[in-house]
C-alpha cells in the first residue's frame, strides 16, 4: 500500500513540474447543464414534531426523538438522478453558477451562488393558489489544476457551502373563507471535495470547456415545516386553526457527478 501511495505521490509531482499551469490573472465562469446525480446517505439525526389546535397542543403531542427511533432504515437512505430532465432552464442556471479567479499558477479561488426563486400565482373562480420560493446560497471554493495534455486538465475542489431556502404554498377558498398553508425553512452547511476534468477540445479552447467532476459532500442542516389549516366555521361553529410544526435535524454523505460548462477568460493560457 505504502508503495502504491509513493508511486502515485512522485506521479503526480512528475506530472505537475512538466505541465505549464494556467496562468495567474485569469478570470472563470462556470454554469450547470441540468446533468446532476447524487446518492444520499442519512447518517443521523434528530426530530420534533408538535400540533396544536387553536394554540392548544394536541394530546400526546410535542414528541422528539432521535432519526432511528422516528424513521425506518427505508428512509434512512435516499437518491436522486437528474439526468434528461431539462425544464426550468433559468433556474438550474442560477443554482449552480460560480465565478472565479487564479490568484496565482494554477490555483483558483472562486464562489459558486445558488439564487434560485420562484413566485406564482393561480386564479380560479373558485381559489387561489399563490407559491413562493427562494434559495440562497455562498460556497467558496478551491481548486488546482494540472495539464493532462492537448491542451485539457485534471483539477482538485475543495468547498465549504452556506445554504438557505424558504417555499411558502397557500390555497384560500374563495367562498368558504377556508385556508391552507404550507412553509419550508431550511438551513445548512456542505463541506465537499471533488476532483474533474475541463476538456478544451473545441475550436476555441483557450476560452469554453466541458468540466464532468466527480465529488463527495457532507451535509448537516435544519429543516422545519409548518402546515396550517384553518377552517372559517359557520353561523353558531368557531372557527378553527390546526397547526402542524415538524423540525428535522440531520446530518449526511453524498457522492455525486456533475456536467458543467466552464468558460475561461484569458487568452492563449494553455500549452499547445
Amino acid at each position: 500500500m505504502k508503495k502504491i501511495f509513493t508511486l502515485a505521490i512522485v506521479a503526480l509531482l512528475t506530472l505537475n513540474l512538466s505541465a505549464q499551469k494556467i496562468e495567474k490573472g485569469i478570470w472563470q465562469i462556470e454554469i450547470g447543464t441540468g446533468i446532476d446525480a447524487n446518492f444520499r446517505f442519512v447518517t443521523g439525526g434528530s426530530t420534533d414534531i408538535n400540533i396544536t389546535n387553536n394554540g392548544t397542543s394536541d394530546a400526546g403531542y410535542p414528541i422528539s426523538g432521535d432519526w432511528n427511533d422516528l424513521y425506518n432504515a427505508e428512509t434512512d437512505l435516499a437518491y436522486g438522478l437528474d439526468f434528461v430532465n431539462f425544464n426550468n432552464w433559468e433556474e438550474r442556471f442560477l443554482k449552480d453558477v460560480s465565478f472565479g479567479y487564479f490568484v496565482a499558477d494554477g490555483f483558483l479561488i472562486g464562489l459558486r451562488l445558488n439564487l434560485g426563486g420562484l413566485n406564482t400565482n393561480d386564479d380560479d373562480t373558485l381559489s387561489v393558489a399563490k407559491f413562493d420560493n427562494i434559495e440562497l446560497g455562498a460556497t467558496p471554493k478551491l481548486r488546482y489544476y494540472i495539464e493532462t495534455g492537448r491542451g485539457n486538465a485534471m483539477f482538485f475542489e475543495s468547498s465549504l457551502g452556506l445554504n438557505l431556502a424558504n417555499t411558502t404554498t397557500r390555497v384560500d377558498d374563495v367562498i368558504t373563507k377556508d385556508w391552507y398553508e404550507n412553509k419550508t425553512n431550511q438551513f445548512g452547511t456542505t463541506i465537499g471535495l471533488g476532483f474533474g476534468w475541463s476538456l478544451f477540445n473545441f475550436n476555441s479552447r483557450e476560452i469554453f470547456s466541458v468540466e464532468p467532476m466527480f465529488g463527495f459532500n457532507i451535509h448537516s442542516g435544519t429543516t422545519t415545516t409548518t402546515s396550517t389549516n384553518y377552517t372559517e366555521g359557520s353561523t353558531g361553529i368557531s372557527s378553527n386553526e390546526r397547526i402542524e410544526k415538524t423540525e428535522l435535524k440531520g446530518t449526511s454523505m453524498e457522492p455525486y457527478f456533475k456536467l458543467k460548462l466552464g468558460f475561461y477568460l484569458g487568452r492563449h493560457f494553455w500549452s499547445h
